[in-house]
């Protein structure tokens, strides 16, 4: 999938009913790329677009991950936050700022233990204390 497509052609190419709420959430996550909260998200959109409420954004999010536009990263501290970069990559949670990045790794991981196994997801993360909260003196 091309990033440069925009949310309303993904949307339909993945069978979906354009719908306002839809549309506006999911092009906030394509310029967001942030892993925002539905929380982060209502309050990215709400001044611009009153009539959509937090449970839309619960719902559109909930919608979009199940039909595999947005990734569901669920962070050390249980809070739910969403990515819109599906392809194949892991996650650092910093546990002092509590941001979450990116990682870059490959999508033939070829685990010793899973032979002959039928694998359908892999979900790699990291938890740990980012380089600008180490280089902070903010590291546990």
């Amino acid at each position: 999938m091309s990033y440069t497509e925009d949310a309303q052609t993904r949307l339909r190419r993945a069978g979906l009913r354009l719908t306002t709420p839809r549309i506006v959430i999911y092009e906030y996550l394509l310029s967001h790329r942030t892993h925002p909260t539905c929380d982060q998200i209502y309050s990215g959109i709400k001044e611009s677009n009153p009539g959509i409420s937090l449970a839309s954004v619960y719902n559109v999010t909930e919608k979009l991950a199940e039909e595999k536009l947005l990734i569901k990263i669920v962070a050390p501290d249980g809070e739910r936050h969403y990515d819109s970069i599906t392809d194949f990559h892991g996650h650092f949670f910093c546990l002092n700022c509590k941001k979450i990045f990116d990682l870059g790794c490959k999508p033939d991981l070829e685990l010793e233990e899973l032979k002959g196994a039928k694998t359908t997801d892999i979900h790699l993360s990291a938890r740990g204390y980012c380089p600008e909260c180490v280089r902070k003196g903010h590291a546990g």
